[in-house]
């Protein structure tokens, strides 16, 4: 018998040293979201020592920075996209840059001076400019750009998206006990304000440390060469959705399916609190059960997109690497969960049976988590392609794109359930929390909810399907992609 041949490693095979610097990386990004959604209110209104300055000061911030950074992540994207390509790679460089700016901002903010927290013009420039350098910090980190170049083969490419999404869940964990260990601090300091300094800053710095280690164990592959004297202009939106059919389809799709999750999200809270916890008759709360229906629903967004997340890359398998294919299935089963839900609203007995209601956002959930991978991995099949068609690579300007759309889908979403609330005239007793609306108007505000929650989302997965049948790439032309890269790849990258 002859001896066995050897397996030959592919060229675009991902290997542990890759899959873990990958998810490194994602630390300091990762951390530092946690401290600025969960903490920093609380922080700034309650232990800063700003007084009523605070609450204004921080509702104002987080309210117009979301506005502005959803029209300045464009001016981001042209900024890397002109970027030099340097021995490191084109867009290496601004995650290192990420890394700095997220951590010096968010150590900054929970570390106000006590000299100038009297003075609120100099808490104002003190806080917006550490928060503008946090935010342009995390607008540099965009995985997916990083990944793109890593690799060209879609099944390698998913290998490096689950680290990262697994550890942020992690993370997310970690920053639930974060009030206890301020608590613990604050024993031992005697200060609430030193212990969310303490914490910030050893947090932070750890997480640094962690994404520089992650940063030097990747490496940019596939990165194209540009004429150096072509400068990225904004007309070049508009040549991208003129010349590149996938990013038009691809945005009217995510126009639909982005606010599955916004939606679904949106409202459980409020049907959770009313339909199971409230007394219909008299408005009062049952907070017990609340406190435990609320813990529900946060598990909900949790493990869904976990186990969502680990299944994922079997499943792309199973379709044989066709991620279209695989969404389309997804955005199917994410429909029929909420279809399921609002059919058992209009029925009655959604209301008398939490566990369909549960057993519904656990499906739609779950298939939220596993479009993670064929989703992303579409975005950087259309980076590549906005190169195959136009020879510029505009990777950056084509997720800016994506990244506007997600953040005014957020907004949309909030703006509808408080439409609904108005609408009914909705009072809450702010001491007790006991509802002191009128009772009759109940039954139109949890259909509202489920309508949101539910029968909206179906639509949306309908609508994300019927737009995704133009997508215009199919196998063929992803080889002519991955050729035509090949052929202009930059040799200026250290090997």
């Amino acid at each position: 018998m002859g001896k066995k041949e050897k397996k030959v490693k592919s060229p675009e095979s991902v290997g542990f040293k890759e899959i873990f610097g990958a998810t490194a990386l994602s630390t300091n990004n990762g951390l530092a979201a946690i401290f600025m959604s969960t903490m920093f209110m609380v922080y700034m209104t309650d232990y800063a020592g700003l007084g009523e300055w605070g609450a204004t000061l921080a509702t104002a911030l987080l309210l117009g920075a979301r506005f502005i950074d959803a029209f300045d992540d464009p001016i981001q994207g042209a900024i890397m996209d002109s970027a030099k390509i340097t021995k490191h790679g084109k867009y290496k460089p601004f995650f290192m840059l990420s890394i700095l700016m997220t951590g010096i901002g968010t150590i900054a903010l929970y570390s106000l001076p006590d000299a100038i927290t009297k003075t609120p013009w100099l808490v104002t420039v003190w806080v917006i400019f550490f928060y503008f350098v946090y935010d342009i910090g995390t607008s540099f980190y965009n995985q997916n750009l990083l990944f793109r170049t890593m690799t060209s083969d879609p099944e390698e490419r998913s290998k490096l998206l689950v680290g990262p999404r697994l550890w942020v869940m992690v993370l997310g964990m970690f920053g639930s006990g974060m009030t206890a260990i301020v608590v613990s601090i604050q024993a031992a300091t005697g200060s609430y304000k030193t212990a969310y300094m303490i914490l910030a800053l050893v947090a932070m710095g750890i997480s640094c440390i962690v994404s520089i280690l992650g940063w030097l164990m990747v490496k940019e592959k596939h990165v194209v060469e540009q004429d150096e004297d072509e400068k990225v202009r904004f007309s070049d939106i508009f040549e991208l959705l003129k010349k590149n059919k996938a990013i038009l389809v691809n945005f009217f799709k995510d126009l639909f399916s982005g606010f599955i999750w916004t939606f679904l999200f949106a409202a459980p809270t409020y049907y959770v609190k009313y339909a199971y916890c409230t007394d219909l008759t008299t408005g009062v709360v049952d907070y017990a059960k609340l406190g435990s229906m609320s813990i529900i629903v946060s598990l909900m967004m949790l493990f869904p997109l976990l186990i969502g997340t680990i299944v994922a890359t079997p499943i792309l398998k199973a379709f044989k690497g066709d991620f279209i294919k695989m969404q389309r299935f997804d955005f199917a089963m994410q429909g029929l969960g909420g279809l399921f839900m609002f059919i058992c609203q209009c029925l009655g007995v959604l209301q008398k049976n939490p566990v369909l209601f549960f057993i519904s956002m656990f499906i739609m959930a779950t298939f939220i988590g596993i479009d993670f991978i064929p989703g992303s991995n579409i975005g950087m099949e259309i980076m590549d392609y906005t190169i195959y068609k136009t020879g510029k690579d505009r990777s950056a300007l084509t997720s800016a794109l994506g990244g506007f759309l997600m953040k005014a889908q957020s907004a949309l979403s909030s703006a509808l359930v408080g439409g609904i609330l108005m609408a009914i005239g909705y009072r809450v007793d702010s001491v007790t929390g006991d509802y002191i609306g009128d009772l009759a108007n109940m039954p139109t505000l949890l259909t509202g909810m489920v309508f949101v929650i539910g029968l909206l989302p179906a639509i949306m997965a309908l609508c994300s399907i019927l737009v995704s049948l133009k997508y215009p790439i199919d196998q063929e032309e992803r080889k002519k992609i991955q050729e035509y890269i090949a052929e202009h790849q930059s040799k200026k990258v250290e090997e």
